[in-house]
């Protein structure tokens, strides 16, 4: 079977480590991947992970949403390799890959990722695009969450049935002692400090502004607490002025990008998501697969994520209600223990690799008959996660 995935950008975010996480677990199966980039890859290490891995990566640029030279080319390159299907993510490649796919009959899936068009400062002719290209243009919508399935639907106006695949992940193993105190002395000076942990893009989406301001209210009652945000982006300076305004610049610690964020969660005590809007947040699975008692607003799909006591839940946009819950969890090991028990838990029953191939092999099966045979390779338990809404 021949698979193109085609997103975007391949600069790092979720869906690029969902892309990656997919990578992992298509290949062994012998199914061939292509990645296909709608910006320039230079010098971008998912791209280079990618190859690595034995996948073919192309490029064709779109800076704007209107190339056709681009997409004349595009047309081209899907006409003469005849993929099995073509899986979109992101809204320009759900703009043009179901477009380029139905010119050339290939099977499409485009992809949803985030339950609020204000995530992407979408302007109102790239939205309206988008809608109009799951309705009428691609084979089938898929969306990375109950809460994104139900905005998709409400989108395409009940016109059709919306697939629901949560993402996965792995567990992360702990650290052996040693390691893990070397590390948390390297990240804020003493390995006996609590560490509160988050990670994402520094954009005004995932509200760091809050985050910070809950830690401040934070540091007031627990004061050898520390604050870890990885995760580079533009408003870095600003964040840093902030810190340093409110007198934190010994207490809050802003790593910029890591390739070791698996380490870091099993780093740390709590992890915190402090974000205005989200999809299925992988961080937040992430810190869940690493058994952390888990504090998150109550946005996107994070409510589902952290049902049956997997973790907390507050408002967005509200610090005084933020630093309340990481206080409380502060002060409790055994509640930081309840809670991280809870999360290991809930991956396994709902958000585990095996739970997700299969959901997606299955998917990828009823679109093209390539596809039976790679679902048949693996586990005939029961699927769990593929829905429609």
């Amino acid at each position: 079977m021949r698979i193109a995935q085609m997103l975007d950008s391949l600069a790092w975010g979720g869906a690029q480590k969902m892309q990656l996480f997919l990578v992992e677990t298509l290949l062994p199966l012998g199914v061939e991947l292509t990645v296909i980039s709608l910006h320039d890859v230079k010098g971008l290490p998912v791209a280079e992970k990618l190859r690595e891995a034995g996948v073919r990566v192309v490029t064709f640029p779109f800076p704007r949403l209107f190339m056709p030279g681009s997409f004349m080319h595009l047309v081209n390159f899907l006409r003469v390799e005849k993929f099995d299907l073509l899986h979109a993510y992101l809204a320009y490649a759900n703009i043009v890959g179901p477009l380029a796919a139905r010119l050339t009959n290939t099977p499409s899936i485009a992809s949803l990722r985030n339950a609020d068009l204000e995530y992407k400062d979408y302007s109102t002719q790239r939205a309206f695009l988008e809608t109009f290209s799951m309705r009428y243009l691609a084979t089938r919508v898929m969306a990375n969450g109950l809460v994104v399935g139900e905005f998709a639907r409400q989108r395409l106006k009940d016109s059709r049935p919306v697939d629901i695949i949560p993402n996965a992940v792995d567990f992360i193993p702990a650290l052996p002692s040693s390691e893990r105190e070397q590390l948390r002395t390297e990240i804020c000076g003493d390995s006996k400090r609590p560490i509160i942990l988050s990670v994402g893009r520094l954009t005004i989406a995932k509200g760091f502004h809050d985050l910070i301001d809950a830690f401040s209210l934070v540091h007031a009652q627990h004061a050898t607490a520390a604050l870890v945000i990885a995760g580079g982006g533009s408003l870095q300076e600003e964040f840093q002025t902030h810190i340093q305004r409110l007198g934190l610049k010994d207490h809050v610690f802003m790593l910029g990008r890591r390739n070791d964020v698996p380490r870091l969660l099993a780093s740390s005590d709590v992890y915190v998501n402090s974000s205005h809007w989200e999809g299925t947040p992988v961080s937040v699975l992430e810190a869940m697969a690493a058994g952390l008692p888990v504090v998150a607003t109550a946005v996107g799909e994070s409510p589902h994520l952290l049902e049956k006591g997997a973790g907390l839940l507050v408002s967005a946009r509200q610090p005084q209600e933020l630093a309340a819950a990481l206080n409380s969890l502060l002060a409790s090991t055994s509640d930081r223990e309840k809670f991280g028990q809870a999360a290991l838990e809930r991956i396994s029953q709902r958000y585990s690799r095996e739970i997700w191939r299969r959901s997606l092999l299955d998917l990828y099966a009823q679109i093209t008959p390539k596809a039976g045979p790679y679902l048949a390779q693996i586990s005939s338990s029961p699927l769990q996660t593929t829905n429609e809404v």
